[in-house]
């Protein structure tokens, strides 16, 4: 395990620029929102942001005020920041990122989460890895990187810090890999939390065939997300099986990989906001951007994604009587949604097809994003679910 610094270079830097500067704009349309796209006029404006006034530098050292390492597992570079609460007996706890995202996702929440202002509250010991593929766990060293092979990744990287007992949270992808903790990882875990909101489930796509147990307002929302999974996840079905096609796209364009990742801020954040920067932080979304431009993550982010894609569930699993006798333990489960206030039902019932969390909240503030939209939010729904789950294992 190596201490690891991010240090960009001046020349890619100023290449960076250079591309923005002679970006080739198209024609100006009559597209008047979203519906079809990033509207050019938005990007154009953005693109100027991300030249003129962005400051990678800044940025760069902020996040490297964190401390970062490098390690290796099963021959691949796993990156990820190790900070720990100066309060005595701080939890350990895992947080993992999602696409279009990084560690750099969680910038908000470090501080309330290791360092809580109210003496008695729960303090934590964060772990922040890259997803292979993701951040500065490149390059990728073969095929095969599913959320399962990630998860038990994830459980030899904690225990290689020696946690033989920790927390994890995820989101998007993140939360899947969390899931899979819970059998690769189950003696292991003190709990799982996740986030969740319309257009991860939406996406999902596993929608019921009997409508019987919705209410019309739930049946209306359901229609509302059957109409986003068919016009609203080509993103994904382009990731998914030709990776290598738009990963050489995002890579040779800056502006590209902007509009890849910048319609997701806009369409996944919350709705009450007009822009993407209205719910998150202008430079926090350009750090994520530059992260994926400097590091080439649209290729390798998709080859990810469309492993995960193609992976094959086997739910029914072993019937056998010697796989029957073995099973991991219970671990404790939460669930946080954030989204639409008149969402909140169907989601809770879609969620528990997953099966029943010991937590279910729900906000109706922020969104897809809520460790950059709604920090506090986030921060207290992860520490009264631990804090329940370690007073039930004391008591």
């Amino acid at each position: 395990m190596q201490a690891f610094k991010i240090q960009i270079s001046d020349k890619d830097i100023d290449y960076l620029k250079q591309r923005l500067a002679h970006t080739r704009w198209t024609a100006p349309t009559t597209q008047s929102g979203w519906e079809k796209g990033v509207p050019v006029d938005y990007l154009r404006n953005i693109t100027d942001y991300w030249l003129n006034n962005f400051d990678w530098k800044k940025q760069e050292a902020a996040l490297n005020q964190y401390p970062h390492f490098m390690t290796e597992i099963e021959g691949q570079n796993i990156h990820y920041l190790h900070i720990k609460s100066p309060r005595a007996n701080a939890v350990p706890l895992m947080l993992i990122h999602g696409w279009p995202g990084s560690f750099a996702d969680f910038t908000r929440v470090i501080e309330p989460l290791t360092n809580p202002e109210e003496p008695g509250q729960m303090a934590f010991d964060l772990v922040i890895p890259s997803i292979p593929g993701f951040g500065f766990s490149v390059p990728l060293k073969e095929q095969g990187y599913n959320m399962f092979k990630i998860a038990g990744t994830f459980a030899t990287l904690m225990d290689r810090l020696g946690y033989g007992k920790f927390a994890v949270h995820g989101g998007d992808m993140g939360a899947g890999i969390a899931g899979i903790m819970s059998g690769v990882a189950a003696y292991n875990l003190l709990g799982t939390h996740i986030n969740s909101d319309f257009f991860a489930v939406a996406g999902l796509g596993m929608f019921p065939s009997d409508h019987s147990a919705f209410t019309d307002a739930e049946k209306a929302v359901l229609e509302r997300m059957k109409q986003y999974k068919k016009e609203g996840t080509a993103y994904l079905d382009i990731q998914a099986t030709r990776p290598g096609t738009i990963g050489i796209a995002l890579s040779d364009s800056p502006v590209g990989q902007l509009a890849w990742m910048v319609e997701k801020y806009k369409e996944w954040t919350d709705e009450d906001k007009n822009l993407p920067e209205d719910a998150i932080d202008a430079d926090q979304m350009l750090t994520n951007v530059s992260l994926y431009w400097f590091n080439q993550l649209g290729a390798s982010s998709a080859a990810i994604l469309s492993e995960n894609m193609s992976m094959a569930f086997d739910w029914g699993g072993d019937n056998t009587q010697e796989a029957s006798q073995w099973s991991p333990p219970k671990v404790p489960s939460a669930i946080a949604c954030f989204g639409k206030k008149e969402d909140e039902s169907l989601l809770k019932k879609l969620t528990s097809f997953m099966g029943e969390p010991d937590r279910w909240s729900f906000y109706d503030k922020g969104c897809h994003f809520p460790a950059m939209e709604v920090p506090g939010l986030l921060v207290d729904d992860i520490r009264q679910f631990f804090s329940a789950v370690l007073k039930q294992v004391s008591s």
